[in-house]
């Protein structure tokens, strides 16, 4: 850790030479509105041209140009769908000379990227230190639905004044301390997060629901712990020697474009799924090596900081590419009878193109239907194994005219499926919980019958029993808020009901802290303000409608508690992110004293503060909630 920081203090050290150079060597570093572009890179700026760094599949051709991946990812919201178009992104060089990097109306659903983020572009960009960054999101055909007695219902989107939402720029200013600096060699990463929760204010009590606009979008450079990564593309080519294969990157379920070309190096253990076949290892790489450039690929992985590469664990190529020859349906199981699945949630993702959303539709299996279980290649499972609960990927042929999919020639992957609790009661590996959700969903909607050996020990979500024998988990008090992950038990075989792999600790990360203040905001929201906390004013009579810590699906209403916990920033080793919105300018730090001198400044000028988020470790009764990250939106 100590390493990689003194290497960000050697870049921050060298930017003025960078900046130099790369002035004395392009003239003014500005270029003209066409100067510089090739699939979603220019400069909008209208002087000399650059240096010729375009975006293509290749690294860049001149010294005179570097690399940023470019990620985007979200933190969960109350959202079923949160389908919006991104107009533009762009970023900002600090001689004042501006480069887009995505291409314009990239449609994004972004309650699928919860729990990981989309390499969207690997942009080639003229070196320098990169301060800020704007950003114009597009509401006019927003598809956003929220939850209502179990049903995904559209909700309507306007600002806070009532206007309704249309466009939205944000002009976002990165953390001072940490640019985006672009070297040789050394690819940079910027990560995008839409943070649903911190930016809407949901009213289910009206049909159709509001949801109520704070725009707000952060940005961070270079995140120490970054969420695992999706890339999917174009192969371009395969590199046995250095255990690696490139791809040209086609983010989300764009049919055309190529936003910059990465490789994704394989290990020993990585999955993968060729043409509906199994592989292993290297063996993948090398049937990949046989097949022609050009062929869609979808690579899961992490980003490894120190060696600026992606490592994937999971490869789809070819038809076990969703959408690619197959049609394919993802959502979780509601109910089961024989062969005829009922979906929820479902994503339709079609080989026309097209991604399309349905609360409930049907799936039927055929009895000899192919099921495998995606990172476990040894398990060999039946259609018996999908089971009620369960998040499940359907690779077949869509019926318009029954709206169903026919799965008798495809195949179902088991995907890994998040299950939120509170603890009943524990008997050695076995916990009986309270189930609450499964991937958001509400777990009384879910149609438990044919769940057990017999109807008498079909799963019932007031007694939910999850196998934990796999895990090493410490004695947890009664009623604590528990977040599995793993597999449902399969169909006719409960109990136990479900298989946890992982389980989190809302005492360590992921609890929410989240309160909102009376219409326009207060200007004495905080008890406490310095540089080791803040403490939020719960006076009844300036809060507004939010005033919770969630853990998971378990909702703690602030008033409740005996002591309101004290917002404490983690130490800045271990990162964090600190975010003031104000209109539409959006500013970041990685230092908490900084953030609260702003902030206090800000007040001190006049502004009303109109929501606070923040997320990090919560125990129980602590006076105390360790924070990596708080958004504070403000109102003049």
């Amino acid at each position: 850790m100590q390493m990689e920081r003194d290497l960000f203090a050697a870049w921050r050290t060298c930017v003025a030479l960078l900046l130099a150079l790369t002035l004395s060597a392009c003239g003014s570093g500005s270029s003209n509105s066409n100067g510089g572009r090739n699939d979603g890179v220019r400069s909008s700026s209208t002087e000399a041209v650059v240096a010729p760094c375009s975006t293509s599949d290749e690294e860049p051709a001149s010294e005179r140009c570097g690399q940023l991946y470019i990620g985007l990812t979200d933190l969960e919201g109350d959202f079923i769908r949160y389908q919006v178009d991104i107009g533009s992104l762009r970023l900002q060089r600090f001689d004042g000379s501006w480069f887009e990097v995505l291409p314009p109306a990239t449609s994004v659903d972004f309650v699928q990227y919860r729990d990981r983020t989309e390499l969207v572009t690997t942009a080639t960009l003229p070196l320098g230190n990169y301060v800020r960054g704007e950003i114009t999101l597009d509401y006019s055909e927003a598809d956003i639905r929220v939850d209502v007695d179990g049903f995904a219902e559209r909700a309507r989107v306007a600002f806070a004044d009532g206007r309704k939402v249309r466009t939205v720029m944000l002009d976002l200013e990165l953390d001072p301390l940490r640019p985006v600096v672009i070297v040789p060699d050394i690819p940079a990463l910027l990560e995008l997060d839409f943070n649903l929760r911190a930016a809407n204010s949901v009213d289910t009590e009206i049909l159709p629901p509001e949801v109520t606009l704070f725009p707000v979008v952060s940005a961070e450079n270079d995140p120490l712990l970054p969420k695992p990564f999706r890339m999917r593309g174009p192969l371009i080519g395969v590199d046995e020697k250095q255990v690696s294969f490139r791809i040209a990157l086609r983010p989300f379920f764009r049919d055309s474009g190529r936003l910059g070309g990465v490789d994704i190096e394989i290990r020993g253990d990585t999955d993968w799924e060729i043409n509906g076949e199994r592989f292993s290892g290297s063996s993948g790489l090398s049937a990949l090596a046989e097949l022609p450039g050009g062929i869609a690929t979808l690579a899961f992985g992490v980003f490894d900081r120190s060696r600026r590469s992606f490592i994937a664990d999971l490869v789809y190529v070819g038809s076990s590419v969703p959408g690619d020859s197959l049609d394919t349906v993802k959502g979780h199981v509601l109910a089961r009878e024989g062969n005829l699945l009922t979906i929820i949630g479902a994503q339709l993702i079609r080989t026309d193109g097209s991604v399309s959303f349905h609360d409930e539709l049907e799936l039927l299996l055929a009895a000899n239907t192919p099921v495998s279980v995606p990172r476990f290649p040894l398990r060999q499972e039946i259609t018996r194994a999908i089971s009620v609960g369960q998040r499940i990927a359907a690779l077949g042929h869509w019926d318009s005219d029954l709206l169903r999919l026919n799965v008798d020639d495809g195949r179902v992957r088991l995907l890994p499926t998040t299950l939120d609790t509170f603890l009943n009661s524990r008997i050695d590996d076995v916990l009986n919980v309270t189930a609450l959700e499964f991937g958001g969903r509400d777990a009384l909607l879910f149609d438990y019958r044919g769940t057990g050996t017999d109807e008498a020990v079909d799963a019932d979500p007031d007694a939910y029993q999850v196998d934990i024998s796999v895990l090493d988990v410490d004695p947890l008090a009664v009623g604590t808020p528990l977040r599995f992950h793993g597999y449902v038990n399969s169909f006719g075989r409960a109990p136990p009901d479900f298989g946890a792999i992982g389980l989190q600790d809302f005492s360590e990360s992921g609890a929410q802290f989240l309160v909102s203040w009376i219409a326009g905001g207060s200007d004495i929201p905080f008890l406490t303000l310095d540089a080791s906390g803040l403490t939020v004013n719960l006076a009844p009579d300036l809060l507004g409608a939010d005033h919770i810590i969630r853990r998971g699906a378990v909702i703690t209403d602030l008033r409740s508690l005996i002591r309101v916990p004290q917002l404490q920033p983690v130490p800045e080793e271990e990162g964090g992110l600190y975010v003031l919105a104000e209109d539409d300018i959006i500013v970041m730090y990685s230092d908490f004293g900084d953030f609260v001198t702003d902030l206090n400044r800000r007040l001190i000028d006049g502004a009303l503060v109109q929501r606070l988020f923040a997320e990090g470790g919560y125990v129980s009764g602590a006076g105390f909630m360790t924070v990596n990250g708080v958004t504070v939106l403000l109102n003049r």
